[in-house]
């Protein structure tokens, strides 16, 4: 955890971003933060369909297409 928090860091640093991560008390569940992901995701409009959906085990968070931001 410590060691993608400094990953994350430097990404953040190099987009103008600010990492804020969270209490160690809530980084157990995956499955939530994955939905948190996708309700913002549907709420700025991208949609995948499912025939177009996959998994990927290794995905990079950089590799990530924010377009619920600014």
């Amino acid at each position: 955890n410590q060691r993608l928090q400094e990953m994350l860091r430097t990404m953040c640093k190099a987009r103008g971003a600010e990492l804020c991560p969270t209490d160690e008390r809530y980084c157990i569940d995956n499955g939530a933060m994955i939905a948190q992901a996708g309700w913002e995701m549907l709420r700025a409009g991208q949609v995948t369909e499912l025939s177009q959906s996959g998994i990927t085990q290794r995905y990079r968070t950089d590799e990530v297409e924010v377009t619920w931001r600014d």
